[in-house]
C-alpha cells in the first residue's frame, strides 16, 4: 500500500496531467472555432455570390423577352 506521501505525489503528478490537457483542449477548441468562423465567412460569401448570379441571370432573361 502506498504512503501517503506517494499518494500525494501521485494525485499532484495527476492535477498536473489534467491541467495540461485542459489547456491543450482550449488550443483545439480555439482552432476549431477560428476555423468555424472562417468556414461561416466562406459559407456566406458563397451564398451571396449565387445570389447575385440568379438575379443577374433573371435581368438577362427578362431583356430577352
Amino acid at each position: 500500500m502506498a504512503t501517503e506521501s506517494e499518494l500525494r505525489k501521485e494525485i499532484a503528478a495527476e492535477r498536473q496531467e489534467l491541467s495540461e490537457a485542459v489547456a491543450s483542449l482550449r488550443v483545439e477548441l480555439g482552432n476549431a472555432t477560428e476555423r468555424g468562423k472562417k468556414l461561416g465567412a466562406a459559407a456566406g460569401a458563397v451564398t451571396g455570390v449565387m445570389l447575385a448570379a440568379r438575379t443577374l441571370l433573371r435581368r438577362r432573361r427578362r431583356r430577352r423577352n
